[in-house]
């Protein structure tokens, strides 16, 4: 019994004593502290040059963007300044967003002489067409018939109810896909400076509405059509950048449409 009372104690102590030693052990030096407040601040140093590199690098794509579109726009503004084609001996513009032409060209393609009388009954001619139709009553009903006219393939009417929403409702929710309208109505005219003038716009405007990467893509091909190479092949690659969760058969398209275009 002696010896047990004797051998406990001691196994405390030696318990104690292996316990303070092991504490002692895993306890961090000051030197330890030193060296893990270093790394810290080493990460800190590191992560704040990865921040710096990322808001320059943002601001740079911003600059680029802004670049971009102004020389898109001055490139239209300098197509609009050129001379229009001239038209076809006899011809007349027949779109309905053109002026109302009330002296018709003769055969030969002179104009009438300046008879006061034949203006005024051709003035009273005009009055007794049949008026256009009423303004719809909203923009939902605009835009459907817009859309109807253009799956009919009346690219004048579709693009000019487009525009006729855009303009009374400039503030309604479905602007952005009157533009889409609107630009592709120019597009089937091949009037592709105004079809693309249109696109960016849309793009600039309302670039987080759901059909701006749409309206994007077809920036570029309108300036494929417009023989703008350089510019379309500029748009089709910016289209990655701008729109990286874009749908993936507009991805596809716009691949598709870097290759035809040879960029």
């Amino acid at each position: 019994m002696m010896t047990r009372v004797l051998t406990f104690p001691f196994v405390v102590t030696v318990l104690i004593s292996l316990s303070s030693l092991a504490l002692a052990q895993d306890a961090p030096s000051e030197s330890d502290y030193v060296v893990r407040i270093n790394r810290l601040e080493a990460q800190i140093r590191q992560l704040s040059g990865q921040l710096e590199e990322l808001q320059f690098a943002n601001k740079k794509l911003e600059e680029t963007l802004k670049k971009f579109e102004q020389d898109v726009e001055m490139r239209f503004q300098d197509m609009k300044a050129q001379p229009a084609a001239p038209q076809k001996s006899g011809a007349s513009d027949t779109t309905s967003s053109g002026p109302l032409n009330l002296v018709a060209p003769s055969k030969s393609g002179a104009a009438p002489s300046g008879n006061s009388g034949t203006l005024a009954a051709q003035a009273a001619n005009a009055k007794q067409q049949p008026a256009e139709p009423a303004k719809p009553a909203d923009a939902k009903s605009t835009l459907a018939q817009a859309k109807a006219a253009f799956s009919a393939g009346n690219f004048d009417e579709s693009g000019r109810l487009a525009r006729e929403l855009i303009q009374s409702y400039p503030k309604n929710p479905l602007v952005p896909e009157a533009m889409i309208v609107s630009g592709d109505s120019d597009y089937r005219l091949k009037r592709f400076p105004e079809s693309a003038q249109t696109y960016l716009k849309l793009a600039q405007t309302y670039g987080n509405a759901k059909q701006a990467p749409l309206a994007f893509a077809k920036l570029g091909d309108a300036l494929v059509s417009m023989g703008q190479k350089t510019q379309a092949c500029a748009t089709f690659g910016e289209f990655a950048k701008r729109y990286p969760e874009a749908d993936a058969a507009l991805k596809s398209r716009v691949e598709k449409a870097q290759k035809g275009a040879g960029c």
